[in-house]
């Protein structure tokens, strides 16, 4: 069978695992050479990997798998963008002529909007029995502002005691330095000055045994202690407490920004709540101008303004 001219000739691929497993492969190395994480690469595999047939996707097969009610919208929108980026590849390499997402539905991004937990809760919390190991976590999370991939990622050798900065390597592979509070200084004193903070006993899917734990059981041990100590949210509300309590104690935003890792100004405003404490302050700096009103002309407006565009709303003083 002869291909119409002018069209590229696609590598047309079976069903089977062994084609379907080198081609992941492929797609892995591709983005291990772009300089993407291995976080991000371990996710997007796990996505396209459930799909049925992802190299001979069509838009009805993009939206019949985002549409699983049990999602939250910020997961549809997620696993969106992982077959967005295998579909994109695939053009590029000349394995398909479209791209199906272009056509499937977009899921909506929800706007995101500050979670911290309150003082109390994080007073609470704190003073919940639990083991040293989880009370550092909860420590790093709520005084530095840490991820729990970050957490679960700390060695001896990224704190400096002679300066009291830690040094962080967070998303892209970006390294920040944040000074440490005194109460992880302290802490600081207690934990290994070599090796894994916080290293795994029986090992995982990433590292043997004496490795480092992984983020998600970072998360389940914060977790856990917050579900016993009766406190809400989640293991990351711990950070969006460090944002919106510097935000709060009138620390410029370009400075939490820094030292949360944020790329822009807008990512860092999801995180930092504007406390109703600074906005009462704002809104009390408006001034009276009842003052400014001519003496035996209406200073306020009547009860029917709004009836007729005309009679008594034309007696209004101007202010």
């Amino acid at each position: 069978m002869t291909r119409p001219i002018g069209r590229p000739a696609l590598r047309v691929l079976g069903p089977s695992d062994a084609e379907r497993r080198a081609l992941l492969e492929e797609w892995v190395l591709r983005q291990r050479a772009a300089g993407l994480s291995a976080k991000t690469i371990r996710e997007r595999i796990a996505v396209v990997g459930r799909l049925p047939d992802p190299a001979h996707l069509t838009p009805i097969d993009v939206d019949r798998f985002l549409a699983n009610p049990a999602w939250a919208k910020a997961t549809r929108a997620t696993y969106h963008g992982a077959i967005r980026a295998w579909c994109l590849w695939l053009v590029r390499t000349g394995r398909r002529p479209d791209d199906p997402t272009l056509i499937a539905t977009t899921p909506k991004v929800p706007k995101g909007r500050p979670r911290p937990v309150a003082d109390e809760h994080l007073a609470v919390l704190l003073s919940t029995k639990m083991s040293g190991r989880t009370q550092a976590m909860i420590l790093l999370a709520a005084y530095a502002g840490l991820r729990v991939s970050e957490i679960a990622a700390i060695r001896g050798e990224h704190v400096d005691v002679i300066t009291c900065t830690i040094a962080i390597t967070g998303k892209g592979d970006k390294t920040r330095y944040i000074p440490l509070h005194p109460i992880l200084q302290l802490l600081a004193r207690e934990m290994p000055p070599r090796g894994w903070w916080f290293p795994s006993w029986v090992g995982n899917c990433q590292y043997a045994a004496g490795g480092p734990v992984l983020g998600n059981s970072v998360s389940a041990c914060v977790s856990k202690a917050m579900d016993r100590a009766g406190v809400p949210g989640k293991p990351h509300s711990l950070r969006h407490w460090f944002g919106s309590t510097l935000k709060e104690s009138g620390v410029d935003s370009l400075v939490i920004k820094e030292l949360m890792g944020h790329e822009s100004l807008a990512t860092t405003a999801i995180y930092v709540r504007v406390p109703l404490r600074m906005q009462c302050s704002a809104v009390n700096l408006l001034p009276d101008v009842r003052q400014l009103a001519t003496p035996g002309r209406f200073a306020a407006l009547p009860q029917n303004v709004g009836a007729t565009s005309m009679g008594p709303a034309r007696n209004v003083a101007a202010i």
